[in-house]
């Protein structure tokens, strides 16, 4: 089965704002949030986005991105701009990762940039090159450091625990900092995340600073659309963050983690002036089909898309492109500009 991989650039219709899974995400900080890339090398089974199965994938041509995050830099202001990539996929199987970062730094204000991964592909090479680009941080999920475990929770039998840590061991070495970001599956992980915060805390008796070498441990949280671990449910934010004090307490290590650990702040975002609400009728324009059968992308301008749900019996269909369909809007989320509509009459 030959794999469908769309290519968005600026020429393709496809807006980079508006759209979850791929574009832009502006949450009205200092961070800008990037999606390249849909091609996941994983089926967790977990991952809220369902990745690594998806019936067509997007790759966004850096460039594209580049303009988007210049436009919106100049909004926010040139200054402690951080770039933080992170995809409905894995990014290190992204083609043009190098030339996308090196771009990046062009940008007047930008200071940080951080990327998220699950660092399994990994490679002295390939952290030669991010060095070589001075990639600022790299936050790998990493849930366990228990090799069968580990298959089990990623749904893949090559899980190389002991590579991946030699990977981390490297990254620090060139000096790029790296987060280490568990889920914690209560139940199921629980020695595991106490695991890693020992990993993490040997780490800085050898000498690497809090700022090096991280941890910031993740609520399991359940998503209608997403896998789902079975048996698994997830606690309370109460008891996560009583247990997060405990374990503090028992290692000495600050496990919650905020804005201020990482220079997040209120900036000034790209005015939206759509005004949609939820239950609003509108019309859409498609302009692509979406990662599902059931799933497309349209837009209300230039500038900004909407992801299109089909209600059944409707399955996308190249006769779609160019048309205009009426839609209900279900999600307008102007937070971090993020609309999702069903359409009820093609």
């Amino acid at each position: 089965m030959t794999m469908e991989i769309i290519h968005v650039d600026n020429k393709s219709e496809i807006p980079l704002c508006g759209v979850d899974f791929i574009g832009l995400v502006d949450r009205s900080t200092n961070i800008i949030e990037l999606k390249p890339i849909t091609l996941c090398n994983l089926k967790c089974k977990y991952c809220f986005v369902n990745g690594g199965d998806y019936d067509t994938n997007f790759i966004v041509e850096p460039d594209y991105l580049v303009e988007k995050v210049r436009e919106i830099v100049e909004i926010k202001g040139n200054y402690n701009i951080e770039i933080h990539i992170a995809p409905y996929g894995e990014i290190l199987l992204y083609p043009d990762l190098e030339k996308l970062i090196k771009s990046l730094w062009t940008i007047k204000g930008v200071d940080v940039i951080s990327m998220q991964s699950n660092g399994l592909l990994l490679t002295e090479d390939i952290i030669k090159k991010m060095d070589a680009v001075n990639l600022t941080r790299i936050n790998i999920s990493l849930n366990t450091l228990n090799q069968e475990l580990a298959e089990y929770l990623c749904d893949c039998k090559n899980y190389n625990i002991k590579k991946l840590l030699e990977s981390i061991q490297l990254l620090l070495k060139f000096k790029i900092n790296v987060l280490i970001a568990p889920v914690w599956f209560p139940g199921e992980n629980d020695k595991d995340i106490e695991n890693i915060i020992k990993y993490v805390v040997d780490l800085r008796n050898k000498g690497y600073s809090n700022k090096e070498i991280q941890i910031g441990i993740q609520k399991y949280l359940i998503y209608r659309t997403g896998r789902k671990l079975k048996k698994i449910r997830p606690k309370s934010w109460k008891y996560f963050y009583k247990q997060l004090t405990e374990l503090e307490k028992k290692y000495k290590i600050k496990l919650k983690l905020g804005p201020k650990d990482f220079n997040i702040h209120k900036r000034e975002k790209k005015k939206n002036t759509l005004n949609l609400k939820k239950n609003d009728l509108i019309k859409i324009k498609i302009v692509s089909k979406g990662r599902w059968k059931r799933e497309c992308i349209g837009i209300i301008n230039k500038k900004i898309g909407i992801k299109i749900l089909l209600k059944k019996p409707f399955l996308f269909s190249e006769e779609l492109i160019g048309k205009e369909i009426n839609a209900k809007v279900i999600k307008a989320n102007y937070k971090d500009n993020i609309l999702t509509a069903y359409s009820y009459l093609i």
